[in-house]
């Protein structure tokens, strides 16, 4: 499975060793508004896209998404108690065509407990 990152999960980030035997797929970006939640992780926004939520693509195996699934909160059984879903979306690379990826979108009722600010760059 095609993986978004666009946080903590990231090359030089604090929890990219989780990704340490995953292939890198491609840098690049999806559509969205990447917030800043006051809590040491952004989450991803899809309802008002107000740009870019720049990032990195990489291969991940089901056992891992398992054990990403854990560490983002998201429970695909039971999605309106997770704090992330995973949802597929279209990626663009810095270079070549855009394809679907799958990433972590923290959805509006769970923003709403934080103080999440948007970032204009799109980038964390």
């Amino acid at each position: 499975m095609l993986l978004f990152v666009y946080g903590t999960l990231r090359r030089g980030k604090k929890e990219h060793s989780l990704l340490a035997n995953s292939p890198f797929v491609a840098s690049g970006y999806v559509e969205g508004t990447l917030y800043d939640l006051g809590v040491g992780f952004p989450a991803l926004g899809l309802d008002e896209v107000q740009g870019r939520v720049y990032g990195e693509v990489y291969e991940v195996s089901e056992d891992l998404l398992q054990t990403l699934d854990h560490y983002e909160g998201c429970s695909p059984e039971n999605e309106e108690e997770s704090l992330y879903i995973r949802q597929e979306i279209t990626f663009y690379p810095e270079k070549g065509k855009p394809f679907p990826v799958v990433a972590y979108v923290m959805p509006v009722s769970q923003r709403q407990r934080f103080l999440a600010t948007v970032i204009p760059s799109g980038r964390w």
